[in-house]
């Protein structure tokens, strides 16, 4: 889903051949988001089947047409609602969470706010189980007939908690900078 949503976002800003669009997908997710010709031109013929968006042709002189592409009211309106569509299956995925981040911009903050809060749901169910991984580890301190060095595994949990922390973090500021606004 968030591959229409760029699509979509991208058109938004203004009207732009297919080429263009991947670029600016690259440029706003600095390449952590890419989209390939095979999802791209279907995306947009079938945004142009349901009235989304308008393909204008232009001509080239020696070269084959190009073809520009505007988002009209119902692509607007099929933008917003797919970036207000943020079910707690989806905040598990970052790139679905941050690609609604990168567009805020196109919601309401009481929007913002929710799909803020989904993640953090996601987020806390995530610290939980990471603790209760962490004090298993701990418990067995080394695990021989496992083969492997607990050391290591202690590593890695600690490595995702401080990552789930601090993104969880980075979140609740943001919500609070968010509220204190109002």
């Amino acid at each position: 889903m968030y591959g229409e949503i760029v699509i979509l976002a991208m058109l938004r800003q203004r009207p732009q051949h297919g080429y263009e669009i991947k670029k600016g997908i690259e440029q706003v997710f600095g390449g952590t988001i890419a989209l390939n010709n095979k999802v791209l031109y279907p995306a947009l013929k079938h945004f142009e089947e349901v009235g989304a968006v308008v393909r204008q042709v232009v001509q080239q002189e020696g070269k084959p047409n190009r073809h520009l592409y505007h988002l009209t009211e119902r692509g607007i309106e099929l933008l917003h609602a797919s970036l207000c569509d943020f079910p707690p299956e989806q905040a598990v995925n970052e790139a679905e969470f941050f690609t609604r981040v990168a567009f805020f911009e196109y919601l309401d903050p009481p929007e913002r706010e929710a799909i803020l809060n989904k993640r953090l749901v996601y987020l806390q169910g995530c610290l939980s189980y990471l603790q209760s991984m962490q004090h298993l580890a701990e418990a067995e301190d080394c695990a021989p007939t496992m083969g492997i060095s607990m050391s290591y595994a202690q590593r890695v949990l600690s490595f995702h908690t401080r990552r789930i922390r601090d993104e969880y973090q980075w979140i609740a500021t943001w919500l609070e900078e968010m509220r204190a606004t109002r």
